[in-house]
């Protein structure tokens, strides 16, 4: 009976142990045993206070600004504001544009999570931080309005075609001038704004989109092959172009003739047409598109 009685508080002990000698378990991933409130009870939980942060432009530039979290003993998560994100106690953001921005820092550890904010005012514009030139192309440059809109270039022939999804034309059809009227294609417009990197497609309340997925649109009704499907503008999203080339959006927004994806291969990008590659939600097309910016008059290839 006494040796039952032993094993019977020994995992009580255990607990008790433990609990003296932490909050919670001090092997628990990046989590600081010694924390305690002020009192000397422990601390469940984070709040905005565990999130402070510090900010400082860097040597070379007022535009580039190096961020510090207060407590460097949790994880840190940072939205700079600007279309960026990084991670980190220490991290650095670049503002190319004057302005205002919302930078929040989210922090983690086996206590739970929190998030603070505070807004940064950039004074002026430094365009030499773009690392990508085809950036200021999309958008029209620093020097006009700080966007660009574009538009598929239904007056010229292949403005929008589909081949093997191992090809780099659309070898299996293309379509001739105007072709596709009164689908949702044309009258589609899509703007780049270089500021935030923000992306508005505006739809008219549909867009074209191809047979095999038109279920996925309640409302869709067959034209000229494919299906014109009801769809809301879809604003103030963000759009994103990598090193190598390839267009993305966020969320549901898209470009021209949707086929079931939201990234884009840019096969040629300049002041006066942009071609796009991308595939299909079955990976068994490439689809193209010509695109010319709002207000070009086209001189068809």
């Amino acid at each position: 009976m006494k040796l039952k009685s032993i094993l019977l508080l020994l995992p009580l002990m255990l607990v008790w142990s433990c609990a003296k000698k932490g909050c919670t378990d001090p092997t628990a991933h990046n989590f600081d045993p010694s924390a305690t409130k002020d009192d000397g009870s422990c601390f469940y939980g984070l709040d905005a206070s565990s999130a402070t942060f510090s900010y400082q432009p860097s040597s070379g530039s007022d535009n580039i600004i190096i961020f510090t979290a207060d407590n460097p003993d949790v994880e840190c998560s940072w939205d700079f504001g600007n279309g960026t994100s990084g991670s980190g106690p220490i991290d650095t953001a670049k503002y190319p544009f004057a302005g205002s921005f919302d930078v929040t820092l989210s922090v983690f550890n086996s206590q739970g999570n929190a998030q603070n904010t505070q807004t940064i005012t950039i004074d002026s514009n430094d365009i030499s931080l773009f690392d990508n030139p085809l950036h200021l192309i999309l958008t029209g440059g620093i020097n006009g309005p700080g966007y660009r809109t574009w538009h598929v270039d239904s007056a010229c022939q292949t403005h929008f075609g589909v081949g093997p999804p191992t090809g780099n034309t659309p070898d299996w059809w293309s379509a001739g001038a105007y072709e596709k009227p009164g689908c949702g294609l044309y009258d589609d417009r899509y703007t780049f704004h270089l500021v935030g990197y923000e992306y508005d497609q505006v739809t008219n309340g549909d867009i074209y989109v191809h047979n095999a997925i038109a279920g996925q649109f309640p409302g869709s009704f067959e034209n000229l092959y494919d299906y014109t499907a009801p769809f809301d503008d879809q604003l103030d999203e963000s759009w994103d172009l990598t090193q190598d080339s390839m267009l993305s959006f966020s969320n549901i927004a898209s470009i021209g003739f949707y086929t079931g994806v939201n990234e884009y291969k840019v096969e040629l990008l300049n002041d006066t047409a942009m071609w796009l590659k991308y595939g299909h939600a079955d990976g068994q097309t490439n689809w193209y598109l010509r695109l010319v910016p709002e207000g070009f008059v086209t001189t068809c290839p």
